[in-house]
């Protein structure tokens, strides 16, 4: 039969950015005239309507979201330096238990023996994302003196496959890529930091594998089943994300049935065990749960419920914003203290790293971009003068101006993507030839070059 088309979304890293002046529901709020119209009633016949429109959309929603398109050249360059010191990116592509190649991606120092040990952050992007994700935050766990991994859960990004699980199969795929690093690439610790899908994947795998180090668990959902019955008959308030129809209470369960019969004969995998919350009283690693005070998506008590039942020592943080929206420094600092405690990085390891006003690391992207316009030697010191504070400022600015902007047409991509309807059709030949491209066997890592160049983004 014909494998289904995926919607596809070009991935740019997020960077912080004011928020507007919209209520709290941003674009979810209806327009005056939208408010103005009278509602029209429904009888059953029209009951059954609605929930068949919103069955489609929830099934496509949970294992067919957007595929994430990007390329290697979004990662940023194979060799740069950075914080003086030269790294590097491997690029790997590894089977996973049902045979789909998974894309993943390793930085690292340069300057590393052969067959030493060194502590490992793998990032476990979210639901239609990608490994391009782990580039926002790459610059705290570069700087702590890690390495950082990420890789394309099956179904996203450059991985194979055609359907996501929102964490069944995941978890999968990250016990896959562990042994990858801890067998041919010399990782010794691991922790690992999910978002949204991600920290399901995480909590999943980490219930049966008492070798990692720590989580940091960025917005997990408690049960699938609970998010999708949250997702059509909305939160306490009644609100609900942009999109999803208003289904009426007494149909919620027959609905969520057709929806579970619908997931586990497409893509293989039972909606209602799907529960990370189940997992959580077998994890015994330390663990730090983080979640935004206004997600609709997945909504706050979630991430209380798995903190309530988890086993390991334990610290939640909560925040403004949505469930998309960037973190705020404060979680970035206390992610990157709670790495260096559970990885046991010492403090000799730290990296020297250009910093905001604030004192944190300026986002890795941002120096590279800074570096290709000429400001590396002012902001690395003596090599090339000082840079004087109003320049540093202006290269600073000009650059986020650019992720910014950048930022805001993924946005309206993702939007433009959400909205359309799939079909039963052969992905698009452009991205199936660029995954192809990257899928080729790899041989184990070669032994890390002597002198590596300074190279720009």
């Amino acid at each position: 039969s014909a494998a289904p088309r995926y919607h596809s979304r070009r991935f740019t890293p997020r960077m912080p950015r004011r928020q507007s002046s919209q209520s709290s529901e941003g674009s979810m709020t209806r327009s005056e005239g939208e408010q103005s119209r009278p509602s029209r009633r429904l009888g059953i016949t029209g009951y059954v309507g609605l929930v068949r429109e919103g069955y489609d959309e929830l099934v496509k929603a949970i294992i067919r979201p957007p595929r994430a398109e990007y390329s290697l050249n979004d990662l940023g360059p194979s060799e740069f330096r950075y914080g003086g010191v030269d790294f590097v990116r491997q690029d790997v592509s590894v089977p996973n238990r049902r045979g789909l190649a998974l894309c993943g991606s390793l930085w690292r120092r340069a300057d590393l023996e052969p067959g030493s040990s060194f502590p490992c952050v793998v990032y476990l992007h979210g639901n239609a994302s990608c490994r391009a994700e782990a580039t926002t935050i790459a610059s705290q766990v570069l700087a702590l003196g890690a390495a950082l991994f990420s890789f394309d859960f099956a179904g996203c990004g450059l991985s194979e496959g055609n359907y996501i699980s929102l964490g069944f199969f995941e978890r999968d795929d990250v016990e896959t890529m562990i042994g990858w690093l801890r067998e041919y690439a010399g990782v010794g610790a691991v922790a690992l930091w999910g978002r949204s899908m991600g920290a399901v994947s995480s909590v999943m795998q980490a219930a049966r594998d008492p070798s990692i180090a720590g989580l940091v668990l960025d917005s997990p959902f408690a049960s699938l089943e609970q998010v999708a019955l949250e997702l059509v008959s909305g939160g306490p308030d009644g609100d609900r994300p942009e999109g999803v129809p208003n289904v009426p209470g007494f149909l919620v369960k027959s609905a969520l049935r057709m929806v579970a019969s619908s997931v586990k004969s497409r893509a293989g995998f039972d909606l209602y065990k799907c529960r990370p919350v189940d997992a959580a009283p077998t994890c015994f690693m330390p663990a730090l749960f983080a979640t935004a005070h206004d997600d609709v998506l997945v909504r706050p008590h979630h991430s209380r419920l798995i903190f309530d039942a988890f086993a390991g020592d334990k610290n939640l943080v909560t925040f403004e914003g949505d469930h998309n929206e960037m973190r705020p420094g404060f979680f970035l600092d206390s992610a990157a203290i709670f790495f260096t405690n559970v990885l046991r990085i010492p403090d000799a390891a730290a990296l020297e790293v250009p910093t905001d006003h604030s004192g944190r690391p300026l986002p890795l992207m941002q120096v590279l971009l800074m570096q290709q316009r000429g400001a590396a030697a002012r902001l690395y010191g003596p090599r090339g003068g000082e840079a004087t504070q109003a320049e540093r400022a202006r290269l600073r600015a000009e650059a986020q101006q650019e992720l910014e902007r950048q930022q805001l047409e993924e946005e309206e991509m993702l939007n433009r993507a959400i909205l359309e309807s799939l079909s039963s059709s052969e992905p698009p030949a452009a991205c199936r030839q660029r995954a192809s491209d990257n899928h080729a066997p790899q041989p184990p890592p070669a032994a890390p070059p002597a002198e590596a160049k300074e190279v720009l983004l």
